[in-house]
């Protein structure tokens, strides 16, 4: 999911320098587009992913669960 808000991110910067730097109508258009058609292109796949990319957790991902003896780890690092 990161990677998918990485890249609305992008577009929507992209969009606000094209019409900063007055680009063609036409690249900042498709831009825009981007922008809109990524969150629909989320939800193809389901409501819960569209919160996931339009309101990020700040806690850990489930998928990205540390192991039970990393804060040992962490501390034995720090010495």
């Amino acid at each position: 999911m990161a990677r998918m808000r990485l890249k609305l991110y992008s577009f929507a910067l992209v969009a606000v320098a094209g019409i900063a730097v007055d680009a063609p109508l036409w690249s900042v258009l498709a831009s825009v587009f981007i922008c809109v058609a990524i969150p629909f292109a989320v939800a193809a796949q389901g409501i819960g992913p569209v919160r996931a990319l339009l309101l990020p957790s700040r806690g850990p991902h489930p998928d990205e669960a540390r192991p039970p003896h990393a804060d040992r780890l962490t501390a034995e690092a720090r010495r």
